[in-house]
């Protein structure tokens, strides 16, 4: 198996680099002057002197390796210049390291070869060391060259055999290890793998490996790699983009009389990586035929400025949850120093999975982010892709949007509704189509991944129905999940959506109504006061909020309150008491309330006994303070009642924590009162609940102390719930 990829150079270009890339660009622009003078020539041979600056008749008998200096031997005109000449010679576009001193000429290439020259430039920046030489040009080596995008691909294949002519007349003794390397035709898309151009690719590859010649290849991923290159590769190289250090040095030989330039001034007007490389050919090459540097780097700015559509807002105008906000808020600043050369892409955690319950802000978030890297947010769906027809016509459009993320870093892939790309080994009867469905996902995730520039964002409501496969740690690194915003988040918001003008609203109250509310019902209720307070003619106020707020949050009776503050607080003290610990978080809302601990990477059969007690707790507490129970335990498929039933099944059927050692798919099956599967689950759950309520029974004057708290705060952090559960001295509290 081949080494993994190095990422493209984040930065400045390595020495070993330059000492390649500096003489082939001269070579190529001699080239070129040597071709238009001949061409002029045959069109007017009477005159022999031209825009371009051709050698002089004496001179074109010489070698190349010995004229390729002379047209950047002047002296630079900012020699002696004062600082401030200096200063105005660049405001006024000009590029006083590259005229010529005395003349002020640039000895400009006409109409030059950018194609080449980017191409060339762009495969010598790979080669970052001597060894690096070694490896691509020893005897029979295979070397593969990664180039996700088909436009890079076309660009690259085309050019490598003159490369390679170039770089061989360049080399000493003869340019023996240069020459005879082939460039098989590489394969441009998923559909050409399978197309007759995929074929000749191989048969080429196969052809030239027969002969026991050496060969480069350019292909889009290390999932493309034919049986033949998985055995023979041993070095796989990431095609670094077109940079601003790459431009620079183009520049030195198109547009300098002194193989000089402003590389200050051409570094603060050059794009960032990702916007340079998103532009396409043409443009590029119109731009380079700008009068001097300076002009060149405007126009590559302009068209990148006009090219580039970030999103309109950025995370400065999204209101997130602390947990939240930090992580993002590192993101942002890796990408952007990534973009400033001063980070290595795969230094950066640039893919999360985003999960929670719908509502609270994920697509939001996408486009925030994309935003704040000024960057385009590339968004699809599986339904999205789905609508365009069968499994072949939507896997193209998947992989189209996935192309347009790749050409357009630094950007945004943002995936919603993960959830449907669904189990592959889940037994339904859409079975083969989910399978060849999620391996194409698989495949694609792989490219973004391996992509410097592109953030992968996937979001789901239920993060558990995803294939393990796609949210793996190497596809998604982060896992963060969304919740409904807390007390501090709800006032955010409320303030962001009412604008200016809030000094005299009273929000923290109506945060509190609020809590457990989704942003989007937020914002709604907000957009509901508004349209009452336009009906009565009048500015908003806050009984127009109130007035929303009773609409979608009706204020709980304290009867209720109580109840759902005791449930609660059952939970807080029997997780600390048998060992789960205490909760991250502890909210109570106008619909009830919830306590959230973290979740497990794994569960030991205490661990999982212990969180089994902690669920049955609030069921315990209410039917020991009230003398029974409410609805409140069982109601719905995320009730404590339902995990704790689903949590007892998987101890019991599927890791082995029971008297069946054989894994048996009990999760989410039906269950009959009085079978097989009921009756040792039932007995696991009472065990459990036993245990909550005799942990309660000693600890009833804490139970009480706690809901409390929690009726008057309404919403504790896990610093608070320390407090408070640990607050009271009762020594049979662990």
């Amino acid at each position: 198996m081949p080494q993994t990829p190095r990422p493209a150079p984040a930065g400045a270009l390595s020495p070993h680099a330059l000492s390649l890339l500096r003489p082939l660009l001269r070579r190529i622009a001699l080239w070129h002057r040597d071709l238009t003078a001949d061409l002029q020539s045959a069109t007017d041979p009477d005159d022999d002197v031209s825009d371009t600056g051709p050698a002089r008749p004496d001179m074109r008998s010489l070698p190349p390796h010995l004229r390729m200096d002379e047209p950047y031997g002047a002296t630079p005109a900012v020699h002696g210049m004062p600082a401030r000449d200096i200063a105005r010679a660049i405001a006024e576009g000009r590029d006083p390291w590259a005229e010529a001193d005395g003349t002020g000429q640039t000895n400009r290439l006409s109409d030059p070869p950018i194609d080449a020259m980017v191409a060339a430039a762009r495969f010598a920046a790979l080669i970052d060391s001597a060894e690096d030489v070694a490896a691509v040009t020893r005897d029979r080596a295979l070397t593969l060259i990664l180039a996700p995008r088909h436009e890079d691909r076309r660009l690259m294949w085309p050019q490598m055999d003159s490369i390679l002519d170039w770089l061989a007349e360049l080399d000493a003794p003869g340019g023996i290890r240069w020459r005879g390397i082939d460039t098989p035709i590489p394969s441009t898309t998923d559909r050409d793998r399978a197309s007759r151009r995929g074929v000749d690719g191989r048969n080429a590859v196969a052809s030239s490996v027969r002969q026991g010649r050496k060969a480069i290849c350019f292909l889009p991923d290390i999932g493309s790699m034919s049986e033949i290159e998985l055995a023979l590769c041993r070095r796989v190289f990431a095609l670094p983009p077109l940079s601003p250090e790459i431009c620079i040095e183009i520049l030195r030989a198109t547009h300098s009389a002194t193989g000089r330039v402003a590389e200050d001034a051409l570094r603060d007007r050059l794009p960032a990586n990702g916007a340079l490389a998103a532009l396409p050919l043409p443009v590029i090459e119109g731009a380079f035929c700008e009068a001097t540097t300076l002009a060149v780097a405007d126009a590559l700015a302009d068209a990148a400025a006009r090219m580039r559509q970030p999103a309109g807002i950025t995370l400065t105008d999204v209101v997130l949850n602390a947990e939240v906000q930090e992580p993002m808020d590192r993101l942002v600043a890796d990408v952007r120093a990534w973009m400033s050369g001063e980070l290595a892409w795969d230094q950066v955690s640039s893919s999360v999975l985003l999960f929670g319950p719908p509502g609270n802000g994920k697509t939001l978030l996408a486009a925030a982010i994309a935003g704040s890297i000024g960057g385009p947010l590339v968004a699809t769906s599986y339904s999205d892709c789905q609508k365009h027809g069968h499994q072949g016509d939507m896997l193209r459009a998947l992989s189209g949007t996935v192309e347009a993320a790749i050409k357009a870093t630094p950007s945004v892939f943002f995936l919603d509704e993960l959830d449907s790309f669904t189990h592959r080994n889940a037994a339904h009867r859409r079975s083969d189509y989910i399978v060849g469905v999620v391996n194409g996902l698989l495949e694609h995730l792989s490219r973004l991944n391996d992509t410097p520039g592109v953030v992968v964002l996937g979001a789901t409501n239920f993060a558990d129905m995803v294939d393990p496969a796609v949210i793996r740690p190497g596809r998604f690194d982060l896992r963060l999940e969304i919740t409904a915003p807390d007390r501090t988040a709800l006032v955010r918001i409320l303030r962001l959506a009412l604008g200016g003008g809030t000094d005299d609203l009273d929000l923290s109250p109506l945060a509190d109504q609020l809590l457990g509310l989704s942003g989007a019902q937020v914002t709604a209720l907000v957009r509901d006061a508004r349209g009452l307070a336009r009906a009565e003619v009048h500015p908003l106020q806050q009984r127009h909020l109130d007035a929303a707020a009773r609409r979608i949050a009706p204020p709980p009776d304290t009867d209720f309150l109580w109840r759902a503050a005791i449930h609660e607080a059952g939970h807080m003290v029997v997780g600390a008491t048998c060992g789960l610990g205490l909760p991250e978080r502890a909210v109570l809302t106008a619909g009830g309330g919830s306590v959230e601990y973290p979740h497990p990477r794994i569960e030991t059969r205490q661990s999982a006994q212990a969180r089994l007690t902690t669920l049955l707790a609030g069921y315990a507490a209410e039917r020991l303070m009230f003398g029974e129970v409410s609805s409140g335990a069982g109601n719905g498929p995320a009730s404590d009642l339902a995990r704790a039933t689903d949590l007892a099944r998987r101890m019991r059927f599927e890791w082995g924590m029971g008297d069946v050692l054989t894994h048996l798919p009990a999760s989410g099956a039906i269950i009959r009162p009085g079978d097989a599967v009921d009756r040792p689950v039932q007995d696991v759950l009472g065990k459990c609940l036993e245990q909550a309520e005799g942990i309660l029974r000693q600890n009833r004057e804490r139970l009480a102390a706690v809901a409390e708290a929690l009726l008057t705060e309404r919403e504790m952090t896990k610093e608070r719930c320390r407090e408070v559960v640990e607050g009271s001295d009762l020594s049979s509290l662990a």
